[in-house]
């Protein structure tokens, strides 16, 4: 028997999440030779030069500044697309909660009266516009939400930063998938949580609370049957026998612990190629939503007149452009 009796229902114990301080527990790597250790095919530098760090700056009648990191980010196009989570810009959607839009930017720097975004590449600082979006209802209900809530939610936007013209950006692969492997007419439909087969690896890049630049690393190992999203869960699905055949230590520490801040960072496979992104967790599990989630919902693959392609599938070279 390929499974654990356990059962999966197990999981809904699990009826409060959100982000939240660190226990004793930590998934994140020290540095470039631990990640190389844990088998990535990417490098550090190359994870952080892909990667943004998204700040708010609040400024009070007298114009003073004060800064606040708010999430993390990573980019999908070398002309500067990335993507986040909804709740990481919910400042600059505040007064466009009710509306959904999918090619008319708004401009984060001026949108709200007092508070104005910020994204840092590396060493380098610039403007947001959010590009693409849904309305609050669709994508988020709130801080603290239940493993259904995340899934049955939308909770991501696309972003671009405010370059120079001919500016260009490292940026992780997106391979290529089925069209209508999301099927958006049923976005909120139930489902039953499964185990992964076999459990995926991953890293999780971004810009955690309290800390530079961090990777964090495990397994994913909960998934439903319209791969809207995945779960790093603190459960152990598995008999000793299957993992050691697919060569994974039954010893294995099951789930991931995430603090506030990585929210909207790159979820990785050890190749490099984008898994997901990160909406939600606590300090033994992560919550994952698919980038086909993502590009099914702001993207086409059919072209108009007029429209430029805005990213790439890999190996097909399959272009993608934005939906109006």
């Amino acid at each position: 028997m390929a499974l654990s009796k356990k059962p999966i229902a197990l999981f809904f114990a699990i009826t409060l999440w959100g982000f939240c301080p660190p226990q004793a527990r930590s998934d994140y790597l020290l540095g470039p030779r631990q990640l190389s250790e844990q088998g990535a095919a990417f490098d550090w530098e190359e994870a952080r030069a892909k990667s943004v760090k998204i700040q708010v700056e609040h400024r009070d009648r007298s114009e003073n500044g004060k800064r606040a990191s708010m999430g993390s980010g990573f980019l999908i196009s070398p002309d500067g697309y990335f993507i986040t989570a909804y709740h990481v810009m919910m400042y600059c959607l505040e007064n466009r909660r009710e509306q959904a839009n999918f090619s008319r930017p708004v401009n984060c720097s001026t949108e709200h009266p007092v508070i104005q975004y910020t994204a840092q590449n590396g060493d380098r600082e610039f403007e947001i516009e959010v590009i693409s979006y849904l309305s609050k209802r669709e994508s988020t209900n709130g801080t603290v939400q239940t493993p259904d809530e995340i899934i049955k939610h939308r909770d991501f936007v696309l972003g671009r930063l405010k370059a120079a013209p001919g500016t260009r950006f490292r940026f992780w692969n997106l391979r290529h998938f089925n069209e209508g492997t999301i099927d958006l007419q049923r976005v909120a439909a139930d489902f039953q949580l499964k185990p992964m087969m076999p459990p995926k690896k991953v890293f999780i890049a971004g810009y955690p609370a309290g800390k530079h630049f961090a990777i964090a690393h495990g397994f994913l190992n909960l998934t439903e049957d319209q791969r809207r999203g995945y779960f790093a869960a603190d459960l152990q699905v598995y008999d000793p026998g299957y993992l050691k055949k697919h060569g994974i230590s039954p010893d294995t520490k099951w789930g991931i612990s995430v603090e506030n801040h990585i929210s909207g960072g790159a979820v990785l496979d050890a190749s490099g190629t984008v898994i997901g992104l990160i909406v939600n967790g606590n300090a033994n599990t992560a919550g994952i939503l698919s980038i086909e989630n993502v590009l099914e919902t702001f993207f086409s693959r059919e072209p108009k007149p007029g429209r430029q392609p805005a990213v790439l599938l890999s190996p097909t070279e399959t272009l993608l452009y934005l939906k109006e």
